[in-house]
């Protein structure tokens, strides 16, 4: 028990350190894509694309090509974040769960109905980099507790299924995230930790054979 307790702890510290490489890369590439839609708001936003000089159309091209291909992924690392309640000018309805980047980086040439959501999705950016932040020295602040690693190796067992799902391409990050922090998880997973530690005490305390024959009669 005490080897397994151990092993356990190793597969934390492993979770917890390839965590910790994913969210900054996460940061510097949310940080970099608010740092050139920033860019392209104070210097291309309202200029004429087609009678401007070659040097600022090239210069707009660029950022606004890097802008929309590198979309998809920012709206992904935004995750719940990103989805709004967003009710389009004088339609007089309103649209759940709308992925606020995508949509909007695809009018950064024709901004004159999109003032507000430019403004709104550069907050949006500025907040979410925040929350990795916060992420990021949460798990640097917890990485060398054994507690929290033990609780980490256990918990990639039992969300093991649920990152195959994600692996595979069945379900997305958002998804996979919120099913791995689900209260039924957690609770699964304190549920081992106890009966682990428990465990472990026990065999020490008793020894392996002794356990054993507890067990059996208890059985």
């Amino acid at each position: 028990m005490i080897l397994f307790a151990l092993g356990l702890i190793a597969i934390g510290f492993i979770k917890e350190f390839m965590s910790l490489r994913m969210v900054i890369k996460d940061i510097d590439y949310l940080a970099g894509y608010n740092e050139s839609y920033v860019e392209y708001l104070n210097n291309h936003l309202n200029y004429d694309y087609y009678s401007s000089r070659i040097g600022n159309k090239q210069a707009e091209n660029e950022l606004h090509v890097k802008l929309i291909s590198q979309a998809p992924k920012a709206q992904r690392l935004l995750m719940d974040a990103g989805l709004v309640d967003y009710e389009p000018p004088f339609r007089g309805y309103r649209v759940s769960n709308y992925p606020v980047l995508v949509n909007t980086v695809q009018y950064l040439r024709n901004p004159s109905a999109l003032t507000e959501e430019f403004k709104m999705l550069n907050t949006i950016l500025i907040m979410q980099i925040a929350r990795y932040e916060e992420l990021y020295e949460s798990i640097k602040a917890n990485i060398f507790n054994p507690i929290v690693l033990l609780r980490e190796g256990v918990q990639f067992f039992v969300t093991l299924p649920i990152s195959l799902l994600y692996w595979t391409g069945i379900i997305q990050y958002s998804t996979q995230y919120k099913l791995s922090n689900n209260i039924i998880v957690k609770f699964i997973n304190f549920l081992i930790i106890i009966i682990g530690l428990v465990s472990a005490i026990v065999t020490i305390l008793l020894g392996w054979e002794q356990l054993k024959e507890f067990l059996f009669k208890f059985l």
